[in-house]
């Protein structure tokens, strides 16, 4: 690896494949004779040499893919880079899990930390724990990919990758223990899916104008004569996006220390947005209402209804409570499949949700 360094250093041109290979088998061969020394274990350790050599002659024409600045802050890429070159793949994976989520979180406080965490975080008591960007990382790593997905930070081929890549670091890298084989072409394509979904590319497009709605709601005061342009392009935007954005207007507006100017423009566009979005979006802000009248939440009930007034969603309410506690239910069991251990956290809240459920398994369709 030094020697392919001392190489890179010396001459214009990238190194040959056989330089490279010698320049791996050289520190491979030395880092072996030293853990002998050491009397540790040498087999199974290190990745074989000519694995590390297709991450590295892979390397040049990835990371080209980065601007000289992003490059310059890309400390785990650096650090990806040197595992791989000593043979620790599982290693690399972490570094650049690392690298991306840390990369998706500047995005998300760069873009709209509140629409983010109110289109994510969609348990009012919850939401409270959030309050600026230092409250990310409590965010699951799923949490915060899914997010990004929902609010147009990620497109819907970006998350399935990254979700797979996170799969395959939670399995198979340093961050658990494990044995599992990484080769050299896999790593390889995962650091192309990351730099070309996440480390060099921002959100354009249909995103950028949620972002620009949301700041005007917060910053100006509208006027009826500002709305039909606002409608108009509402309507262009995707449904997922449209659900997101309900969703933090929704948030915003049941908030009891909104500004008064902020609730009224978004009284004006909330229609509009509220006609574009799905059922199952409709439905769930139904269901916040009566989750709010359950947990005593008044001024946000209030707050609610007046929202669900406004746009002819009274219809949408809950008729049952326990549609309102298989809700609850379900983000446990999500939560629990999504995390850590799911194997065995899971089985309480399953088991739990089967008290709601009659024999003919009907399900309501608020939370269907």
């Amino acid at each position: 690896m030094f020697h392919i360094l001392e190489t890179w250093c010396l001459s214009p041109l990238f190194p040959t494949q056989a330089v490279v290979q010698t320049g791996v088998d050289t520190f491979s061969d030395g880092l072996r004779k030293y853990l002998n020394y050491l009397q540790l274990p040498v087999e199974n350790v290190l990745v074989a040499q000519d694995e590390r050599v297709i991450v590295i002659n892979n390397l040049p024409q990835i990371v080209n893919r980065l601007s000289p600045q992003q490059r310059e802050e890309a400390m785990y890429i650096s650090k990806f880079i040197a595992a791989c070159g000593a043979g620790l793949f599982d290693a690399a994976l972490n570094f650049l899990w690392n690298e991306t989520i840390i990369n998706l979180r500047q995005k998300v406080v760069r873009f709209d930390l509140n629409y983010f965490l109110d289109s994510v975080v969609t348990d009012s008591k919850r939401r409270t724990d959030f309050r600026n960007e230092d409250d990310l990382p409590k965010l699951e790593d799923w949490e915060l990919i899914k997010g990004c997905k929902d609010t147009g930070i990620l497109t819907e081929l970006g998350y399935k990758h990254l979700d797979y890549i996170r799969t395959m670091r939670n399995h198979a890298s340093a961050a658990h223990p494990n044995h599992n084989d990484l080769d050299g072409l896999q790593l390889s394509s995962w650091l192309q899916t990351c730099i070309r979904e996440v480390l060099a590319k921002e959100p354009e497009g249909p995103v950028i104008e949620v972002r620009k709605l949301l700041n005007n709601l917060r910053c100006n005061q509208l006027t009826m004569q500002d709305v039909p342009p606002i409608v108009a392009n509402i309507q262009q935007l995707p449904v997922e996006l449209v659900d997101s954005t309900l969703r933090a207007i929704f948030g915003m507006y049941t908030d009891s220390q909104l500004p008064a100017n902020t609730r009224t423009n978004l009284t004006l566009v909330a229609s509009a947005i509220w006609n574009c979005a799905s059922q199952q979006a409709k439905y769930n802000a139904g269901l916040k209402y009566a989750v709010f009248s359950a947990n005593a939440e008044i001024d946000r009930k209030n707050y609610a209804r007046d929202f669900l007034t406004s746009v002819n969603g009274l219809s949408y309410l809950a008729n049952d409570s326990k549609a309102i506690e298989m809700d609850q239910v379900l983000d446990a069991l999500y939560s629990a499949h999504m995390g850590w251990n799911n194997f065995h956290n899971e089985p309480p809240h399953a088991k739990a949700l089967m008290q709601y459920i009659p024999l003919t398994g009907d399900v309501p369709k608020e939370v269907l």
